[in-house]
């Protein structure tokens, strides 16, 4: 009962609708809801069939404010009382008017308030056994099913269902130089962000490639500070590059392997080397030219490192394990922006 109640409350927590809204995506989804936690990446729209399902702001091909069935529950919900018949009562109604997800909510209030309310349960799914009820969510789970965007899928198919939308991660990145220089050089490290970018396709097999950057010599804040022009190292005998604080200090003349090396430290907070996965660019080995998956992973870290990253996009982009045996296409193309200030008149 407890634990049912919390389960309400917490379910509740998506009902502080903001506007009505109707959002188009880029591959033909149309939800239609109330828009919730927006930030500059992605949104939730709480739609009335499927409930919250997040988008990223990048996937959205339009949107349009209008009325949904939220606004008619809004004003509807006070006639009912806060008893299990009145909640079994407005689930009822919410089903007829289409809201099927306040419905199952309203539901499960009638539920903690009583739970042997066979209607409520009935129209749930729950099912009543020999040692009493077990509830409609816990039946999909036994069979290994994870709720996905209003329905329940085995995880193959969410995965599926993902990779379709977001094959490969493109990342968007900011690099700056330290003092002023001219366009060639800033152009220059554009092309050695391609070559990064080829490296990283190869390695994660299709899976991850630098969509975009924006190089500028104006010394803000930037994923890499480039330190010098003429060296492979950020400083000579030291290092070749590193990661310090939300920035990557970086040489003029950076290595692909540095580079990706330096960006999972940064993106992804690993701050620890791989060093027993010698063949791992996580490692200290400068001949390394692998990333480590689970199958070949030697080190004390608890995942590897292709793994923790798969685990860290587990909700947003459905990365899969390393075959090195993939055939992989061509690295997309990187586009490069070059921003340098101009001369002092």
């Amino acid at each position: 009962m407890i634990r049912l109640a919390a389960a309400v409350c917490a379910l509740s927590l998506f009902l502080t609708p903001s506007r009505a809204d109707e959002v188009t995506t880029a591959d033909g989804r149309r939800l239609v809801g109330v828009i919730q936690n927006e930030t500059e990446d992605e949104l939730t729209v709480l739609t009335c069939k499927d409930g919250p399902i997040r988008v990223l702001i990048s996937d959205i091909r339009s949107r349009k404010a209008g009325k949904t069935a939220y606004d008619d529950f809004e004003a509807k919900k006070g006639e009912f009382e806060d008893t299990a018949e009145g909640h079994l009562k407005l689930g009822n109604w919410c089903r007829d008017k289409g809201l099927a997800w306040e419905a199952r909510l309203e539901w499960r209030k009638a539920v903690a308030l009583d739970p042997e309310s066979e209607a409520a349960r009935k129209a749930l799914g729950d099912r009543k056994g020999k040692e009493g009820w077990t509830t409609f969510e816990d039946q999909q789970k036994a069979k290994g099913l994870e709720f996905f965007e209003g329905k329940w899928l085995a995880p193959d198919a969410i995965a599926k269902v993902m990779r379709a939308r977001h094959p490969a991660q493109g990342w968007v990145l900011t690099a700056t130089y330290r003092g002023d220089t001219d366009a060639a050089f800033l152009e220059s490290w554009g092309e050695r962000t391609k070559e990064a970018s080829k490296f990283m396709w190869e390695l994660t097999e299709g899976q991850m490639y630098v969509a975009q950057i924006t190089i500028t010599d104006n010394g803000g804040p930037a994923d890499f500070t480039i330190v010098n022009k003429d060296l492979t190292k950020a400083k000579p005998g030291e290092y070749y590059a590193i990661t310090i604080g939300n920035t990557i200090e970086a040489p003029g003349k950076i290595l692909a392997y540095t580079f990706f090396h330096e960006l999972i430290h940064l993106k992804y907070r690993r701050p620890e080397h791989c060093d027993n996965c010698r063949h791992c660019i996580m490692s200290s080995d400068p001949t390394a030219s692998r990333l480590c998956d689970d199958g070949d992973h030697k080190s004390r870290q608890a995942k590897s490192c292709w793994g923790a990253i798969r685990e860290f996009h587990r909700k947003d982009l459905a990365l899969q394990p390393l075959t090195r045996k993939a055939k992989i296409g061509p690295v997309p193309d990187t586009k490069v922006i070059v921003k340098d200030r101009p001369p002092a008149k």
